[in-house]
């Protein structure tokens, strides 16, 4: 088990310290007594990377913002962030992989305009109907594709154009489940851990993360915050390179 994970990706940790967070006011009264105005506590982590190359620095700060948007398709076609579709196509239904879905007819397309930049990642669940079975594909801005954590060539009804993500209806390929856009380039290394955590569960409703490990005793929802980053010099895949080690903060919700 990693000492961190967040959303099943491993986070390469070197120092961290826990914090408790009072919620509510303790204070004395005017005889001197002490008034205890506590209500609840929640807890708060701060922690340090390892050196991280360039790339791998980028997408770890994407990663621990929260940075994206997720479609769970449970009631709405809204995203965990309030985005609706720039295109009112498709329709809900129930019994996807992870409670509600999204059906679109054959060659229709539905889009949301997420701004993912130039480099992106992004999740999603596809029912392939020949074969009677969920299918989890990632899709990335290099066109790099794994469908079921293999490399693929198919992008599994899925396109990004000018920052938007389109879902579009293909023979047999026409129901989708926790389409999630992430603005930032996932690492080779990921790839395994990001599939094998999202075919089990439906990715968090972005900003917020799921975070799990040895640092704490089972999983907790929390918000993210990088705070710096140091620059180092070391060695990585055989090559002299300058990196960060980042410092960030995880708050429990």
């Amino acid at each position: 088990m990693p000492f961190l994970s967040l959303n099943g990706i491993t986070v390469p940790i070197v120092e961290g310290r826990r914090r408790q967070v009072s919620i509510g006011v303790d204070s004395r009264s005017f005889s001197g007594v002490y008034r205890l105005g506590r209500r609840a506590t929640r807890q708060e982590w701060e922690f340090k990377t390892g050196p991280l190359s360039s790339v791998e620095a980028l997408a770890f700060r994407g990663l621990i913002a929260g940075d994206g948007h997720a479609l769970a398709f449970d009631g709405d076609t809204f995203t965990s962030r309030g985005l609706a579709p720039s295109t009112a196509f498709g329709s809900l239904f129930q019994g996807a992989r992870f409670g509600g879905g999204f059906e679109l007819p054959l060659g229709v397309s539905c889009s949301w305009a997420m701004q993912l930049g130039p480099r992106w990642t992004t999740l999603h669940h596809l029912f392939d109907a020949t074969g009677g079975g969920w299918l989890q594909v990632i899709n990335r801005s290099d066109g790099a594709r794994w469908i079921q954590g293999a490399a693929a060539a198919s992008a599994g009804g899925l396109s990004v154009s000018s920052g938007s993500l389109s879902l579009t209806g293909a023979l047999n390929l026409r129901r989708f489940d926790d389409v999630v856009g992430l603005p930032f380039m996932a690492p080779d290394s990921w790839v395994p851990e990001v599939a094998a955590w999202h075919s089990a569960r439906a990715w968090s409703a972005l900003p917020y993360l799921s975070a799990g490990g040895a640092y704490s005793v089972g999983e907790t929802k929390v918000l993210g915050e990088v705070r710096d980053g140091e620059f180092v010099e070391f060695i990585h895949q055989g090559a002299r390179v300058i990196g960060e080690r980042l410092e960030f903060t995880l708050r429990e919700v």
